[in-house]
């Protein structure tokens, strides 16, 4: 197990500053760009500049993914825990709706609830770029393997930082040089780019990059863990042949006609099956480097180290093992199943996502407002696509249909004795809901009644979550002092194990961990996507697998069945065949992504790429009442929002100010 707590330092260097009138401008300053390289020390400290470029992932007041993704709500009216005018700019582009005027989370100028200005990170890497080599200046007491090296990692960088405003934006310029400030006329004509060329250069420049990165063998432990290998790389080249090939870059005709003020056509026409065949072909390669660098989909042996008191590698039992192995595949630093984590502060994060027990919540006096978060709260609706027990789609289960579960589901009940043993507290009256559900709803989701295990304590004496008003994670304190889970569930998923809060006063007493922006369970699924659209069900990659092979591997963390075994066996009659065609097949493989990966910061990114945002969130967002004093009251769906959406929200808009600073730049379609 790669257990390795490397806390990577960035150093911010100031030693460029440009014009923001233009995307990708270097100052005449000579003198600070020779400082800025005289040295190999000086030299670093500008390679950690462009490592500082790359975007927040973990932070939900910036993030797109943890809090703007649709899967997450926050309540417009909840201001506590230092919000003075609501919830951050990510959940309210969902909420309200974006706009040209000031866009939320604009990462295009790095205003407005984004993290970074990216265009700013590509500038920084393209001047590393321009002055590492001796002949442009650089550092002449840098030896050469480590001199490509860097150059490697930097270009990997660039590559990432295009195809984040890629995600985003679409079509848009590709800055591979940096523009001199005294560049004129044609010199400042920046064009966005067709989207097979952005695609293009991106894995052109990976392929550059991967040629000189080092495999994660080859690492400095100490003073170079966390930093870009092959494999992270080639993952995120597969990730990027996967978005291109996806509904919202192939085949969309919604966009056609959308062009340039060069009138170059900015999206492909038609359906390209070679571009799933060169997706295919990249995540093969980055599933392949993953598991020689001895990436495994992660079972605990333990329970967490003792997170669950009393439960050890001597007596951990397969279903306690299942629930946790879940959460730890997220949580522990570093754990196998990691490919690329970033070592960010989980602070808030954890903060929002972690419950309050009534006797920590009744111990209120002498808190501070910002140690009380609860608002990281997954909407009713996707807690709805969690499988049942059976591993299938609640809605598909023979069971829950016959023995009337589903049409019954926002009734309540009290818990029977194999209920109560690890999924709901004893006596604890909750939604039918939440009964016969797979293991990842309960590793994943925190609901009213439900067991939280973990935070050093044994099961039989474990944590439970009360939503109501007056109780623990309620609403108790109004939109004035601290956050509450607006749906009435948090995303238990992203406390570490052992994270708690005290029971004297309410303090978080968190275990950091370093968030993992790719695992090998998502190569996995994306793997399986690609073979299923190459050549359905029976496609075989590399090594001969099929689809169902990588979808077996993960589900059998979680102790379901195969594929189709489950479907075959637990399906209602009419959904038995679904896993042998690939219509079929494509279904459960979202499906199982929306599982595996709910609250990782994927949802945002994936509804889009397979063109399902304006099928999703023109619906009510629903949840449960949260002014509910009783078991009765709070168990009525309420329509929490209802966001509207339509093809223009696929793509960010520009903000009107930049595209008149910039006249060869054209907005978005719609916008």
């Amino acid at each position: 197990m790669k257990r390795i707590y490397y806390l990577f330092t960035f150093i911010l260097l100031s030693a460029v500053s440009g014009c923001n009138k233009y995307l990708d401008i270097l100052p005449d300053n000579k003198p600070v760009l020779e400082d800025a390289f005289k040295d190999k020390y000086n030299a670093e400290k500008y390679l950690f500049t462009c490592y500082n470029s790359l975007p927040n992932v973990v932070n939900p007041t910036n993030t797109l993914g943890i809090s703007g993704g649709g899967d997450i709500i926050y309540s417009e009216k909840n201001t506590g825990g230092g919000f003075s005018a609501g919830p951050p700019a990510t959940q309210m582009a969902f909420l309200k709706g974006n706009n040209v005027a000031n866009p939320y989370v604009n990462f295009w100028d790095g205003a407005n609830g984004a993290s970074r200005n990216i265009w700013q990170g590509i500038r920084h890497c393209n001047v590393f770029l321009n002055h590492i080599r001796v002949e442009d200046g650089g550092p002449r007491d840098l030896d050469e393997s480590t001199r490509d090296k860097w150059i490697a990692e930097v270009k990997a960088i660039k590559a990432y930082l295009h195809l984040y405003l890629f995600q985003l934006y679409g079509p848009i310029p590709i800055m591979d040089e940096v523009i001199p400030i005294s560049a004129k006329g044609e010199e400042l004509e920046i064009y966005r780019e067709p989207v097979d060329k952005v695609v293009d250069y991106i894995v052109q420049t990976l392929d550059e990059a991967i040629e000189d990165l080092p495999t994660i063998g080859e690492l400095d432990i100490v003073s170079e863990y966390g930093r870009f290998t092959k494999t992270i790389a080639l993952s995120v080249k597969a990730k990027t042949l996967v978005l291109a090939a996806s509904p919202l870059f192939n085949n969309n005709n919604n966009y056609s006609g959308f062009k340039d003020k060069r009138g170059v056509e900015l999206f492909p026409v038609g359906d390209s099956k070679a571009k799933w065949e060169r997706a295919l072909a990249a995540c093969d390669a980055a599933v392949r480097a993953a598991e020689e660098d001895g990436a495994v989909i992660m079972v605990t042996t333990d329970g967490g180290n003792n997170a669950i008191r009393g439960i050890n590698s001597t007596n951990i039992n397969d279903t306690t093992k299942a629930m946790v192995s879940l959460r730890q595949a997220v949580t522990a630093s570093w754990n196998p199943e990691v490919i690329w984590a970033v070592n960010e502060s989980t602070t808030v994060l954890q903060r929002w996502a972690t419950m309050l027990s009534n006797d920590e919540y009744f111990n209120l006096a002498g808190s501070a407002g910002s140690d009380i978060g609860q608002r990281q709260s997954p909407t009713l609706n996707v807690v709805e696509m969690f499988y049942s027990s059976k591993g299938v789609p609640i809605e598909e289960d023979s069971d829950w249909e016959t023995k009337g579960w589903y049409q019954n589901r926002y009734n309540t009940q009290l818990p029977d004795a194999e209920h109560s043993k690890y999924f709901i507290k004893e006596g604890q009256e909750t939604a039918v809901l939440h009964f016969n559900r797979c293991l990842r709803f309960y590793a994943s989701v925190g609901f009213d009644g439900g067991i939280w295990e973990g935070r050093e304590k044994p099961l039989s004496e474990a944590s439970f979550p009360n939503m109501m008003r007056h109780f623990g994670s309620g609403f108790k304190h109004s939109e004035a002092y601290g956050g509450y889970p607006f749906s009435g569930y948090l995303a238990k998923k992203l406390s570490h194990l052992k994270t708690t809060y005290t029971e004297t006063r309410i303090t978080l007493m968190r275990e950091d961990y370093s968030f993992p922006i790719i695992r090998l369970a998502d190569m996995y699924l994306l793997l399986a996507e690609s073979l299923n659209e190459v050549g359905g069900p029976t496609q075989t990659d590399s090594r001969g697998h099929n689809a169902f092979h990588y979808l077996d591997a993960i589900r059998a963390r979680v102790g379901m069945e195969g594929v189709v075994d489950s479907w075959n066996k637990y399906a209602s009659a009419r959904f038995k065949s679904k896993p042998s065609t690939e219509g079929g097949l494509r279904q459960i493989i979202r499906r199982e992504r929306m599982n595996e990966l709910a609250f990782e910061g994927h949802f945002y990114y994936d509804v889009r790429r397979w063109l399902m945002a304006e099928e999703m969130f023109n619906r009510p967002i629903l949840g449960w009442n949260k002014d509910g004093e009783n078991k009765t009251d709070f168990y009525n769906v309420r329509v929490l929002a209802q966001p509207r959406f339509s093809m223009k929200d696929y793509l960010m808009p520009i903000r009107t100010n930049t595209l008149l600073q910039s006249k060869t730049l054209v907005q978005n379609p719609g916008w």
